[in-house]
């Protein structure tokens, strides 16, 4: 009988200076392959908006189907998935993390803030940085690896066939990754697009 996996650690956390204003998000997921930083930003979004896309891009950068535990600070998001908090705001942010945890065994937890969590401190840090790079102006992007084997190797192939110009990107809106030409921000999607033009 195979023997269940052990859970994927994941700690998720949101930053905005303003509320609204220049916000990030921070990821810290340790897997058996090591430990994996992910972060973005948006110029002008709120600090719930941010808390929630933690989770999401998360659970967004695993397989489907591995357990997870997901450990965040924000009462908000937590107590929202496992106590049934009324969702009266970022109904769009909702339904993309009802969709990732409709895709993983997933456990939410709440931890403490600045308590001295060092996994915990160090998410806040990323969400922090992309949140300063937002109000900056500077591109949102990723500090790690690519998920897996199979991304790691498509982006090895890739890198090499870009053009002049061409460098690849998170888009500000969807976070997935995109071949920008020059200084876009957003990936060709029709409702990222839509977002960045209104």
């Amino acid at each position: 009988m195979k023997s269940r996996p052990e859970p994927i650690l994941v700690y998720a956390d949101g930053s905005c200076e303003g509320n609204p204003g220049p916000g990030g998000w921070g990821v810290v997921i340790v897997s058996p392959e090591g430990k994996h930083r992910l972060n973005g930003g948006d110029s002008r979004t709120t600090n719930n908006r941010m808390e929630i896309m933690a989770a999401i891009e998360a659970l967004r950068a695993l397989d489907p189907g591995i357990p997870v535990i997901l450990r965040s600070d924000s009462q908000y998001l937590v107590k929202t998935v496992n106590d049934g908090w009324r969702r009266t705001k970022n109904q769009d942010l909702w339904k993309e993390l009802d969709a990732e945890i409709a895709r993983h065994e997933v456990r939410f937890e709440w931890v403490r803030g600045h308590a001295g969590d060092a996994l915990n401190e160090e998410a806040d840090a990323l969400a922090r940085e992309a949140a300063r790079n937002a109000a900056l102006g500077r591109a949102p992007g990723t500090l790690t690896e690519p998920k897996g084997d199979s991304d790691a190797r498509a982006l090895d192939q890739l890198k090499p066939l870009l053009e002049t110009g061409e460098q690849i990107r998170r888009c500000a809106e969807c976070g997935r990754r995109f071949v920008a030409h020059g200084q876009e921000t957003c990936c060709s999607l029709v409702a990222c697009q839509l977002a960045r033009r209104s």
